[in-house]
């Protein structure tokens, strides 16, 4: 049994596979990239910066706003995968996804890790 996983190139397009169920990655810029990714019990919306790609000290702010601000970064997980790409996971409710629940997760995730001017959606977190 073969897996693809789907590359695309706009926001929309990204969003339709995902409420479709299907595997995709969006880069939105050189080494960041939303995709799908699985975990031990469940599957979620990631926001991956490879480590080639990340800023400095650009871990540790996360980390600092995901616990200055615990309730508005609830459902938000940050790690380091092995890779060493850091990583902002939530999972995705069991309920029929939308494109509004999408874009306020990603903007979240981006919000989170300061890269709010990649963000193309008009929310403000």
């Amino acid at each position: 049994m073969s897996f693809s996983v789907h590359s695309v190139s706009t926001r929309q397009a990204f969003q339709k596979n995902i409420i479709a169920g299907i595997a995709t990655y969006w880069e939105i810029a050189p080494g960041i990239e939303f995709c799908l990714r699985r975990e031990p019990h469940s599957v979620g919306l990631a926001l991956q910066v490879q480590s080639q790609a990340l800023r400095a000290n650009q871990i540790q702010h996360a980390l600092e706003q995901r616990f200055a601000h615990p309730t508005e970064y609830a459902q938000l997980f940050v790690f380091l995968d092995p890779q060493r790409a850091l990583v902002v996971w939530q999972a995705l409710p069991d309920a029929p996804l939308s494109s509004e629940l999408l874009d306020e997760i990603q903007s979240r995730q981006l919000s989170l890790l300061g890269l709010e001017d990649l963000d193309d959606y008009s929310a403000t977190y």
